[in-house]
């Protein structure tokens, strides 16, 4: 919810600043389901006695589904040209991971992995007489990963560890959309449409580890953030 009490704030001198300089402007409104899953971890990596080498464990969180809200408005003086504002609501999912590591049973099962995210850019969206739109979108996301919650040894549920750590920070995507408008040349015109976002950066995990009983350094939790986002929408056109 802390992403979304901002954004009337930041919408406000926006629509007033379009409104002022033209009744022409092309002003969208948002709201949609987008689909996530935070990337996969390497778990723990232990030398293997019999065969030599390790073996190696990983961590997957499960998929997440989280509302999304996005204001995207015509910049005066051009055509085609978008700025955006947004956001997408937090959401859970669980980590799953249970497995024997050296004669252990570990389970993370109770362990939720967070995320949500306020967004800002600008894109070119192509608008044909038919209601058609395509856009190509560039936009930062400051985003936000948090996982909270206990490790099970051997079912040991007296003394359990903890993989609790947040990180918030700044990554820069890129996103394709196409949506449709019906009642075209209408004032108030409703559409819906589909989009993709890929990140142009990632972390990766490299010498980062999980620490049960420790607070996670936030540059691990940079390493499980989404690596792509699917997302269906509806709003209006005004």
């Amino acid at each position: 919810m802390k992403v979304f009490r901002a954004l009337p704030v930041l919408f406000a001198p926006v629509i007033m600043f379009a409104q002022g300089s033209s009744r022409d402007l092309d002003l969208r409104f948002q709201i949609g389901a987008e689909l996530t899953r935070p990337y996969q971890s390497l778990f723990a990596e232990v030398p293997n006695i019999n065969h030599g080498g390790y073996d190696r464990f990983f961590a997957q969180p499960d998929y997440q589904i989280g509302l999304q809200v996005r204001m995207i408005g015509e910049l005066p003086g051009t055509h085609g040209f978008y700025y955006e504002l947004g956001g997408r609501l937090e959401t859970s999912s669980r980590l799953d991971f249970n497995t024997w590591i050296n004669g252990v049973y570990v389970d993370t099962h109770d362990v939720q992995v967070s995320y949500s995210y306020f967004t800002f850019g600008g894109a070119y969206i192509w608008a044909s007489k038919f209601g058609l739109s395509v856009g190509c979108h560039l936009e930062g996301r400051i985003e936000s990963i948090s996982s909270s919650g206990p490790v099970y040894q051997e079912w040991d549920y007296e003394n359990p560890g903890k993989l609790d750590g947040k990180s918030t920070y700044l990554r820069p995507w890129g996103r394709l959309s196409m949506d449709f408008t019906f009642n075209n040349r209408g004032k108030v015109r409703p559409l819906i449409g589909i989009e993709g976002a890929y990140p142009l950066l990632n972390r990766e995990q490299r010498n980062h580890r999980w620490y049960a009983g420790e607070t996670q350094e936030p540059r691990m939790m940079e390493t499980i953030a989404p690596r792509g986002s699917v997302a269906c929408y509806a709003g209006f056109r005004f």
